[in-house]
């Protein structure tokens, strides 16, 4: 901990489960983000919205580069090993599968898809929580 400025400036090695453990979100949402892209209708449905309809398919272009934007950001920071910066983003990041579980919840209901995102929501605040905590 620098005494300065209060900042915790450890490095999260490669070598650490927590490394891994944290890698895993954004390179899947880096993936979601690809399929939304070439695959609208089928990443739609995984989501737990079905779009078939083509003139729909830009706004999942556009949710797919958010998403690879989304990824990299966190990924920029963990493989530079910026434990803070990384636990920071990751803990804000929580909000997104947080939200999307409540669209899931206005428009099915307790379907299965809510569950998926819930549950990253919480796989990501407690991966965050311990990318939080001071060695």
């Amino acid at each position: 901990m620098n005494t300065t400025t209060g900042f915790d400036r450890s490095t999260l090695k490669k070598n650490s489960p927590l490394f891994w453990f944290t890698l895993l979100v954004p390179v899947a949402i880096i993936g979601i983000g690809i399929n939304f892209i070439l695959n609208p209708v089928g990443a739609s449905t995984g989501f737990g919205i079905p779009i078939h309809d083509p003139a729909a398919f830009p706004f999942m272009w556009i949710k797919g580069i958010r998403d690879i934007f989304s990824g990299l950001v966190v990924l920029t920071f963990l493989l530079r090993g910026d434990r803070r910066t990384t636990a920071i983003l990751f803990a804000l990041a929580v909000l997104i599968p947080i939200g999307d579980g409540f669209v899931i919840l206005s428009h099915l209901g307790f379907a299965p898809p809510i569950f998926i995102h819930w549950g990253t929501a919480l796989y990501m605040a407690i991966v965050a929580a311990f990318l939080l905590r001071t060695e």
